[in-house]
């Protein structure tokens, strides 16, 4: 196919780029622009343009990509990722019209429309009518989605920071605060990346661009501040397991999978919903993939060979030190690292680097994980503080005992220590605050600074950003929802989350896989 036919394929009244295949994975990072002009950027003779009075939209980088494009004559909807339920908009919809769809649903619902997909994604819709592009990324943060300004009233967007940090008028200038937050553990704001004037859009959030405005907005929040956390009801119970199976399906897209087993219940579970889904569509069983550890605490070998067999599953059973490599992990992880497009978060990334190159070796082009299974299928011992503070000593108790055999704490000190840490201490701090709130703060402001080592940033302005940020890390002492309510948060907001999504976007997109989490 030709670079022109494939960056123009109409379908009735849309038009919309070339099919990326099922997985929706990508070999090139597009780069959009937005503005009055685009001239400038070298954009002219590239990709695709549109115009209207007072602003240019303009992709480029189309071959490769897994851009899909559709219009009408108001919006030019440009998708980039994969739309998982696809055909539960549309029984008749393939990933080939996933531009179209969103652009029917911005259309009817503008831009909470992006509720309504599912799946890793990064949506761009421009409407003419009004000069403005909305801008959307999934839920969780599987699709990565950065922007920069250009000029003064025009905006770069690419799912790639590198991408943009290296175009005319972009600094490539570190952030300094940002990377030194890093180094504390503090983590960046959520939006922050290794470059000062590249930012992220976070995950759930979608933005309007508008002249020199960006409006950012969170369209997805199963947690909101003013409500109270819903619990499943017994009956509710009976809707996990095809819930489950929805999620794996969408995950797969009808491929045969590989999947990342471990000897925890969240993986295991998603193998199992994957072999049936296999056995249901008569394509081939997952493969398993497995890290083998040294040490006896942490070594699985036994279960996670047992699953394998008992689902009828292939396995590759890798020991730890073979998928590290001869160098080691930290060394592995810094040498890949160095070509990573931010600092590497998961230090075991180069191990299951070599389990999902297996996984390509195989051609399995979808990679499932149990991620997300510990906050689905466990209560966070932060509850016991909620319980104790309304006097619910019989909940608490309960709660506590479940906790001591699910982490074999064996040692009345340990589960003093559990206690101390999910209930006493929250409820100490939070009476503290009640009591002096300012001075409280302070204090606990005061210890957060003080964990700072001397070597990180001796620049004093570079400290002094860092201590002005300070202050978004301090969690609420008196939550107004509760100590388990914000810990639910946490769960979905925190950078890290973010982070940890992209890294394994990354690393399955260079092995030309997709890696997909369905809890």
């Amino acid at each position: 196919m030709t670079t022109a036919q494939n960056e123009r394929v109409a379908t009735g009244g849309a038009v919309r780029h070339a099919d990326a295949g099922r997985t929706g994975v990508w070999h090139a990072d597009w780069l959009v622009a937005f503005g009055p002009d685009v001239d400038h950027l070298g954009f002219a003779g590239q990709g695709r343009r549109w115009r209207s009075r007072m602003t240019t939209l303009a992709v480029a980088r189309l071959e490769g990509s897994d851009i899909r494009i559709a219009e009408d004559q108001r919006y030019v909807v440009l998708f980039s990722g994969l739309l998982t339920n696809a055909s539960e908009l549309d029984p008749a919809a393939t990933q080939d019209d996933a531009a179209a769809l969103v652009l029917g649903l911005i259309a009817s619902h503008g831009a909470d429309a992006f509720g309504s997909l599912r799946g890793p994604f990064a949506v761009l819709a421009w409407d003419r009518a009004e000069e403005k592009l909305l801008v959307g990324r999934d839920q969780i943060g599987l699709g990565a989605l950065f922007y920069a300004r250009s000029g003064s009233e025009g905006w770069l967007l690419s799912a790639s920071p590198d991408v943009l940090a290296s175009q005319p008028g972009v600094s490539r200038d570190p952030d300094a605060v940002a990377l030194s937050e890093w180094l504390c553990g503090w983590f960046p704001a959520v939006e922050d990346t290794a470059y000062r004037e590249v930012k992220r859009v976070p995950p759930g959030h979608a933005i309007t661009l508008q002249g020199a405005a960006a409006t950012v907005y969170r369209y997805w929040d199963p947690l909101p501040d003013d409500e109270d956390v819903q619990w499943l009801r017994e009956e509710d119970l009976d809707a996990f397991e095809p819930m489950l199976n929805r999620a794996v399906n969408r995950s797969t897209q009808g491929l045969s999978p590989a999947v990342l087993l471990s000897g925890g219940v969240d993986s295991i579970s998603v193998a199992l919903a994957a072999a049936d889904l296999a056995r249901e569509a008569g394509v081939e069983p997952p493969l398993a993939l497995s890290l083998v550890f040294p040490d006896g605490e942490s070594n699985e070998e036994s279960i996670q060979a047992g699953v394998a067999r008992q689902l009828g599953l292939e396995q590759i059973m890798v020991p730890f030190e073979e998928a590290a490599g001869p160098q080691g992990l930290l060394s592995a992880a810094m040498s890949q690292s160095a070509s990573w497009p931010q600092p590497m978060w998961n230090l075991w990334s180069p191990a299951y680097m070599t389990l999902a190159r297996h996984a390509a070796s195989r051609g399995r082009r979808v990679i499932l994980t149990g991620r997300g299974g510990d906050e689905w299928l466990t209560i966070s011992s932060y509850l016991l503080a909620d319980q104790l503070k309304r006097g619910d000593v019989m909940g608490a108790w309960r709660l506590l005992q479940m906790r001591r055999r699910s982490n074999n704490l064996t040692r009345p000190a340990d589960v003093a220590r559990l206690l101390w840490m999910t209930a006493g201490r929250p409820l100490a701090s939070a009476a503290l605050d009640y009591i002096a709130p300012v001075a409280w703060h302070q204090r606990r402001r005061r210890r957060l600074l003080a964990e700072r080592p001397d070597w990180i940033a001796a620049d004093p302005a570079i400290r002094r950003a860092m201590d002005d940020r300070i202050d978004r890390w301090i969690d609420p002492a008196r939550p107004k929802g509760g100590f388990y309510h914000r810990e639910g948060q946490t769960a979905i907001r925190h950078p890290a989350i973010s982070h940890d999504m992209e890294e394994t976007q990354e690393f399955g997109r260079r092995l030309g896989s997709r890696v997909m989490h369905p809890y």
